[in-house]
């Protein structure tokens, strides 16, 4: 199980990169996970999310790849059964999340961090789709009724990536 150390680690890693070093990030994931990486980007284009949104919700999909490589296993390169696999196994949820209010959100993710397989990097999830950089709830990155979508898609790479640790 990966630690919050581990999280806090990465992501202050990331988040210092230089935009020639996130660039570089981004080709070596073409090159090592092009299944996810397509799957995050045109999650991100989604004509709900805004601009800024999409670009929080596709850095958040970045991180959680870098976070999971840390782990004592790492996950393989996705197939796109292997994602849609993870994409059936969290139609449910998906729908129920989207009628959610923001509370509501909070509370069933809250409960699913409890009894996840990963609950940091999961957490981590939530806490970067709820919270702005300088940690307010109360000016999320993203819009409360793209919060739902946001974390099941975030989730279903994660759920992906989980099934398929070496």
């Amino acid at each position: 199980m990966i630690s919050v150390e581990t999280v806090t680690r990465t992501w202050e890693r990331m988040s210092a990169l230089r935009p020639d070093e996130a660039q570089a990030m981004v080709k070596r994931m073409r090159k090592d996970q092009p299944v996810i990486l397509a799957y995050l980007l045109a999650a991100s284009e989604n004509e709900a999310f805004n601009r800024d949104e999409g670009q929080t919700f596709f850095y958040v999909g970045i991180v959680v790849w870098q976070i999971l490589k840390q782990g004592s296993k790492v996950p393989g390169k996705i197939t796109e059964k292997q994602l849609r696999k993870a994409e059936k196994a969290n139609e449910d949820l998906l729908e129920k999340m989207a009628s959610d209010s923001a509370g509501d959100f909070l509370s069933a993710a809250q409960s699913l961090v409890e009894n996840y397989p990963e609950p940091e990097v999961l957490r981590y999830i939530t806490e970067a789709l709820m919270e702005n950089e300088d940690g307010d709830p109360n000016n999320p990155p993203i819009r409360d009724e793209n919060l739902g979508q946001a974390f099941l898609h975030l989730k279903i790479v994660l759920d992906a990536f989980i099934g398929n640790l070496r």
